[in-house]
């Protein structure tokens, strides 16, 4: 997990104002019975030691997956 950013705001996992770190990690999915690794965004609370996908994040992401996908073919 590699931080790209950390910003003071509310969180949404815990409910609190604080740090909230924006991470960077490879991830896999199998598309189309293929295996693909793409680099995926999400924010994460340290309090709560888990990772979250807001609406914009899912759409990056998502991009990210399509793009690594079509490196397959």
């Amino acid at each position: 997990m590699k931080e790209l950013k950390s910003e003071n705001k509310l969180c949404l996992l815990c409910m609190e104002e604080h740090e909230v770190k924006t991470v960077e990690m490879l991830e896999t999915e199998i598309i189309k019975e293929k295996e693909v690794e793409f680099k995926a965004i999400y924010e994460y609370c340290e309090r709560a030691d888990e990772l979250l996908e807001t609406e914009d994040l899912i759409r990056l992401n998502s991009k990210s997956m399509r793009a690594a996908a079509l490196h397959l073919e």
